[in-house]
This record gives C-alpha cells, sequence and structure tokens, in this order.
C-alpha cells in the first residue's frame, strides 16, 4: 500500500524531488518499465526471505530433533555440561581416538574398559554383532575382554595371539 500511488501514477510529478528520477518522468514507457521491474524484484526478493526464514526454521528444528534423538550405534563417552549423553557416532569410530592422562589416573578403567564392554555388547546375539582388534602390549587387558565376552556368550568370538606363540581360540 505505501507504493501504490507510485506503481498507479503515469508520471512523478509529485516526486519531483527524486532528481535522479527526472528521466523517468519524461518517458512513460520507461516509467512503466520501471515500475514493472520493481514489482518483480520485490517478488523475488519476497521469496529469498522467505526461503531463508524457512532453512532457518528447518536448521533449527533438525538440530533440536538430534539432541533428542538417541544414535542407532555410537560409543557413549559421557555427559555435557547440560547432563546430555555424548556419543562417538559409528563414523567418528572409523577415526582415530587418543585416552590420555598420567600413569594411574584411570584411563583404562575409566575409559577403556566400559568402551570395550559397549562395543562387544553391541548386536552381541545376531548377525550384526561387531569384530575389531584390541592389541594389548602389557598382556593384562585381555582379561577384562574375556570376562565382557562371557558374560555375553562371545567367549567363542574372541581369539588371543600372544608374543610366546601361545594362541588361544
Amino acid at each position: 500500500m505505501l507504493y501504490k500511488p507510485i506503481l498507479t501514477s503515469t508520471n512523478l510529478n509529485y516526486y519531483s524531488h527524486f532528481k535522479i528520477f527526472n528521466f523517468l518522468i519524461e518517458d512513460v514507457y520507461l516509467w512503466n518499465i520501471t515500475k514493472l521491474v520493481f514489482i518483480i524484484s520485490l517478488i523475488i526478493s519476497i521469496f529469498i526471505i522467505l526461503n531463508l526464514l524457512y532453512s532457518i526454521f528447518r536448521t533449527n528444528r533438525t538440530v533440536d530433533n538430534k539432541k533428542k534423538k538417541v544414535p542407532t550405534f555410537g560409543l557413549l563417552v559421557g555427559n555435557d555440561e547440560n547432563k546430555n549423553n555424548v556419543y562417538i557416532s559409528e563414523k567418528g569410530l572409523y577415526q582415530n581416538i587418543l585416552v590420555t592422562g598420567t600413569i594411574g589416573s584411570g584411563k583404562t578403567s575409566s575409559a577403556l574398559y566400559p568402551f570395550t564392554k559397549q562395543l562387544i555388547s553391541y548386536n552381541f546375539d545376531n548377525d550384526k554383532k561387531l569384530s575389531f582388534l584390541i592389541l594389548d602390549v602389557k598382556g593384562n587387558y585381555y582379561s577384562k575382554v574375556i570376562e565382557f565376552a562371557k558374560a555375553l556368550n562371545r567367549l567363542d568370538d574372541v581369539i588371543v595371539i600372544e608374543l610366546r606363540r601361545k594362541i588361544y581360540l
């Protein structure tokens, strides 16, 4: 409604303070083309703004759904500051994971054992169970792996190979 007088007029005599548009006032054809370009640019601008608002709304809604959704497979590593579970996604498990700390700080008991237990437990009762390789340099980790496997009836899946050429199947 603000631009209705301009769009419906055939000239701009009462808008003469817009001196830059004086050449439009003199040519009616050019003035009509200018109004048409204004209308088209207004419609395009409205579509762009609506599309932007829709994409912002859709993105926010998708992020909210991801927060509430528990992943189908992920390694639970702890909680964030809001006490929401934090997972490493399946795709992230194909990357490197580094657990650091000083000697005796609990890296094995608080991180590696729970991670291993989760990985052994995933789909333990069907054909989609996980397979993985654990390198136990010290030779004390495999006993805990065997304990987890025994609890889930996966002991047949564990193969221990020692450097002293002892192989346990």
